[in-house]
C-alpha cells in the first residue's frame, strides 16, 4: 500500500506544541488570499469536506464562518487529534489517519482539501491521485510555483527546518507547466482546473537554490468529471486543445495550447 514519505517528521513534538498553543488558520479574514480565492470559487455549502493534515482542527472555525459543511479532519499526529477532539466542534470530526489509509473510501467526500502541506510531499503525484480518488467533486490545495526549471524535489537544496526539530523537511517548488501536463492524465479524471497565484510575499525561512523573486504562491481548485473521461492521441483534436479546461490567474504566465 502506498504511504507518506518521511512520515515521522510530522510527528515532531515541537510541531504538536505549536498548533496546540496557537490557533492556526482559525479566522477566515486572516487566511492567505490564495486560500480565500480558492475557497470562495465554488459554493461548498452542505458539502462533506475532508481536511488532510488538519493538526488541531482550528481551520474548521474559518470554514464555518462562510460555509455550512460536514467536516472531517485527519492528521497522523495523535497528539494534535486528541486536542482537536477536546474542542467538541459541532459538525466536525477528527481522526488519526493519513491520506492513504484504506478507511478513506473512493468518492467518500465532496471536497478534499490539503493546505500548507502539499509542497512537503515528495510523492506529490501519488498524493494528488489519492485525493482525487477520495473526492466526489473537488480537490483544493496550495503549493509553491516556478515557471522555469523542473519541479524541485531535493531535501538538501530546497528545504525548511521543521519547527524546532533540527530536521529538514521538503520545500518543493512545482513547475506550473509540469502541473498542467499532470492534471490531464486520465487517472485524475478532471474536467476543470482553476489556478491562482502571486509573487512569494516577504521573507521565507526556507533555503532555496534560486531567487525568491522566481517563486510564486500557488493555489488550485480541481473539479472532477462526473463521467469517466477517455483520452485519445494522434488525432487533430488531441493536438490542438487541452483535455482539461484551465482557468489560470498567475502573473506573466502563458498557458500552452
Amino acid at each position: 500500500m502506498k504511504q507518506l514519505i518521511k512520515k515521522n517528521i510530522f510527528l515532531e513534538k515541537s510541531k504538536s506544541e505549536y498548533y496546540i498553543k496557537n490557533k492556526i488558520r482559525s479566522n477566515f479574514k486572516h487566511l492567505e488570499k490564495s486560500k480565500k480565492k480558492i475557497l470562495l470559487k465554488e459554493n461548498i455549502n452542505n458539502h462533506s469536506v475532508l481536511d488532510i493534515g488538519c493538526a488541531t482542527g482550528d481551520f474548521f472555525l474559518a470554514l464555518k464562518e462562510k460555509f455550512n459543511i460536514n467536516y472531517t479532519g485527519i492528521d497522523i499526529d495523535p497528539i494534535c487529534i486528541r486536542n482537536a477532539k477536546k474542542k467538541k466542534y459541532k459538525n466536525a470530526s477528527f481522526k488519526t489517519l493519513d491520506i492513504f489509509n484504506k478507511k478513506l473510501k473512493k468518492n467518500s467526500f465532496d471536497v478534499v482539501m490539503i493546505w500548507n502541506l502539499f509542497y512537503m510531499f515528495p510523492n506529490w503525484k501519488e498524493v494528488l491521485q489519492r485525493a482525487c480518488e477520495i473526492s466526489r467533486k473537488y480537490v483544493m490545495f496550495d503549493n509553491k510555483i516556478r515557471y522555469e526549471g523542473s519541479t524541485l524535489v531535493d531535501l538538501d537544496l530546497s528545504y525548511q527546518y521543521y519547527h524546532s526539530s533540527n530536521k529538514r523537511n521538503y520545500y518543493i517548488i512545482h513547475n506550473l507547466y509540469e502541473l498542467v501536463s499532470y492534471f490531464q492524465i486520465h487517472e485524475l479524471n478532471l474536467k476543470n482546473v482553476y489556478g491562482y497565484g502571486y509573487d512569494l510575499p516577504g521573507m521565507t525561512s526556507a533555503r532555496l537554490p534560486l531567487e525568491t523573486s522566481k517563486v510564486k504562491v500557488g493555489a488550485f481548485l480541481l473539479e472532477k468529471s462526473t463521467k469517466k473521461l477517455v483520452r485519445k492521441g494522434t488525432t487533430k483534436e488531441s493536438a490542438n486543445k487541452n483535455w482539461v479546461n484551465f482557468n489560470f490567474d498567475f502573473p506573466n504566465f502563458k498557458l500552452n495550447k
